[in-house]
């Protein structure tokens, strides 16, 4: 088998998305709504030969719940992979049925490593969602000068990678990738960013994995009180981290194996 016969048959291998929107097949405007899910007898494997990865898997999350769980998931959600049957059905729409852009465009999801773009950060109903995750001292949004004690200082985290402080205005400079951002200030930005939407479900995929325990616990309290009214599933790899959350579910290799 030559090169361009090798690229063919691989090419033939790999697995096309699934359409971006279906136009009969769209979910209501505002969906989600309430945040309720209901998986039955979900299973995903990563290709045809593979062997499965989820298997069997059934449970109900109500509107609200804090769910945390222990395994792979966030990828079902997303539907990175396809189930290989089953399903998840939120708020009545089966997900498999509508397009991804509308699927992956109406649930919130704040991901381990944050993701932030070039720009400013701007908008006054932004800047009132940066002082809701406690992200900022006061509530003076202006970059007009003022004695340094007054300033609308950023808080302050001690995370590994980087240690910055710098001042938040509605004109601050967002460097690529955040990189003017300690982590912990990324991912408090990114939850602001999230509060904003004010979304009725929220997948947190590892996203206090690479912070330090006090911005893991401020983030905590943050969801405790700002998405209340929210369903929140928290992909955790701390105990602490979901450890008062209404349901935390342990997800086998194959199957799952406990709820507690």
């Amino acid at each position: 088998m030559n090169s361009v016969e090798r690229l063919v048959y691989y090419t033939d291998k790999l697995e096309v998305e699934a359409e971006s929107i279906i136009p009969n097949k769209r979910p209501p405007p505002g969906w989600p709504s309430r945040g309720e899910i209901h998986i039955k007898n979900l299973e995903i494997k990563y290709g045809l030969d593979s062997p499965l990865i989820l298997k069997g898997i059934s449970l109900d999350i109500m509107a609200a719940e804090k769910i945390g769980i222990v395994g792979r998931t966030a990828m079902s959600f997303f539907r990175f992979i396809e189930a290989t049957s089953g399903s998840i059905v939120i708020d009545d729409v089966d997900i498999s049925t509508i397009g991804l852009k509308d699927l992956r465009s109406n649930i919130t999801i704040i991901p381990q490593d944050a993701v932030l773009f070039n720009g400013t950060i701007s908008d006054l109903k932004l800047w009132n969602t940066l002082r809701r995750v406690q992200l900022i001292n006061n509530s003076n949004p202006t970059s007009e000068k003022k004695e340094p004690e007054e300033s609308n200082a950023i808080h302050s985290f001690s995370d590994q990678k980087n240690n910055n402080q710098e001042a938040i205005m509605l004109d601050s400079p967002v460097k690529e990738n955040g990189s003017n951002f300690s982590q912990g200030q990324q991912q408090l930005i990114t939850m602001a960013r999230a509060l904003v939407r004010d979304p009725k479900l929220i997948i947190m995929d590892e996203a206090t994995a690479s912070i330090d325990f006090k911005t893991d616990h401020l983030i905590q309290a943050t969801i405790r009180e700002e998405f209340k009214n929210s369903t929140v599933i928290t992909i955790a790899h701390r105990l602490r981290t979901v450890m008062d959350y209404d349901k935390i579910l342990v997800m086998g290799m194959y199957f799952f194996k406990e709820t507690f």
